[in-house]
């Protein structure tokens, strides 16, 4: 009898070391994936309730100092207050949200991350049927030379370009180029690249021993505003004029930017846009199941 039960013990002890082992790690995921939805979710929640407390003004109506909502369409200041937006070649643009992506085929790295992403604009005019008000927004680029590619904002961009300053929310925020380890990008895509600070376009190496990745590659996305583009915008108003407290037009006022308020941008109405209760309520659950599974973990 004794000869027959300790194979059966022995076999039970594996599966019982696989299951804590699952459990465990199904476990960590789990949290993991929860954090991320309640920090997206919370994320959500808080432009909610600014565009709730913001409602949506005419451009007339936005007469001082101050946070606005408002929805019109994009105008150049001249003619020559465009660009040619970087990787799609779009014409006629006022801003260029873009975003680089790695996949190094090595040991357990076989998988897409961001390596850089930014945002490119020029001043332009946002006017309705009542007038126009100024959007002036720095460039920003968070790159893989700068060491703060995974920052908070990475992941709050469903379909866009989220950074401390700016978000931009798009219908779609698709891939428009693909290169191989030893490709180089378009000619128009490299020169943009070369000349922005913070993106390295060197050889993607591996970790292990520094040699090039042969089946590594570069994913190039990207989204613009044009001249004629309808969208919405909500954040800090300030003036144009240094001193200036207070105004009574729109065109001594202009839309900006900063990491205390970041300026919002999408091409839907921002009442169409999800209020993060469902992202919450995942987070929640997946916490919930993550933390039972590590506590099956020490049972089982």
């Amino acid at each position: 009898m004794g000869l027959t039960m300790a194979p059966v013990a022995s076999v039970g002890g594996w599966f019982g070391a696989v299951l804590r082992e699952l459990a465990l790690w199904a476990g960590v995921l789990l949290l993991l994936v929860g954090g991320l939805s309640l920090y997206r979710g919370y994320a959500r929640r808080q432009l909610s309730e600014l565009v709730d407390e913001t409602p949506e003004s005419d451009v007339t109506e936005v007469r001082s100092e101050g946070t606005a909502r408002v929805r019109g369409r994009v105008v150049p200041r001249t003619d020559r207050d465009t660009f040619e937006s970087p990787i799609k070649g779009d014409e006629d643009c006022v801003l260029s949200a873009w975003e680089i992506r790695e996949l190094y085929d090595a040991p357990k790295s076989n998988s897409w991350e961001n390596a850089a992403r930014g945002v490119r604009s020029v001043p332009f005019a946002l006017a309705d049927d009542t007038g126009k008000i100024l959007v002036d927004i720095d460039d920003t680029v968070v790159g893989n030379e700068t060491g703060e590619v995974v920052t908070p904002e990475a992941i709050l961009a469903s379909a866009g370009v989220a950074t401390e300053s700016v978000h931009c929310e798009f219908e779609t925020f698709d891939v428009h180029l693909e290169t191989g380890y030893d490709e180089s990008p378009p000619g128009r895509t490299a020169e943009f690249l070369a000349r922005t600070d913070g993106v390295s376009l060197d050889p993607m190496v591996s970790d292990f021993g520094g040699s090039v990745v042969d089946g590594s590659k570069r994913r190039y996305l990207e989204e613009t505003v044009q001249a004629g583009d309808e969208i919405s915008i909500v954040g800090s108003v300030v003036p144009r004029r240094q001193g200036a407290e207070v105004t009574t037009e729109p065109s001594d006022l202009v839309f900006t930017a900063s990491a205390d308020t970041p300026l919002r941008i999408s091409e839907r109405p921002f009442e169409e846009l999800t209020d993060g209760g469902g992202l919450l309520l995942f987070g929640i659950l997946a916490g919930l199941a993550g933390g039972a599974l590590l506590a099956l973990r020490f049972v089982v």
